[in-house]
């Protein structure tokens, strides 16, 4: 019986904080969740067009992604599958 286990690298066993994206230059306008998140990495909130309020927006507070919801209040953004395949992000 063939077995389908990948070997653990020694990559996969280090531990430490996850890589920083490179520096590559986003272009403004609508974007992928990755291009979204360089952008709040750098300090920037963005939007997703799919949000119905320009209030809804996620942004880095302190050491967490949060999102700003039209309340006033700020919420830690739990990322789901359609945030991830979003590919409607701006900066505001």
């Amino acid at each position: 019986m063939e077995e389908y286990i990948k070997p653990i690298t020694q990559m996969e066993t280090e531990t430490g904080q996850s890589p920083k994206p490179k520096d590559v230059e986003v272009e403004q306008g609508m974007m992928e969740f990755p291009e979204a998140m360089i952008n709040i990495i750098r300090g920037k909130k963005v939007h997703k067009l799919e949000w119905e309020d320009k209030d809804y927006y996620g942004f880095l507070n302190g050491e967490f992604l949060s999102i700003h919801k039209p309340d006033g209040k700020n919420y830690k953004w739990i990322v789901n599958k359609g945030d991830l395949e979003g590919d409607d992000y701006i900066v505001v």
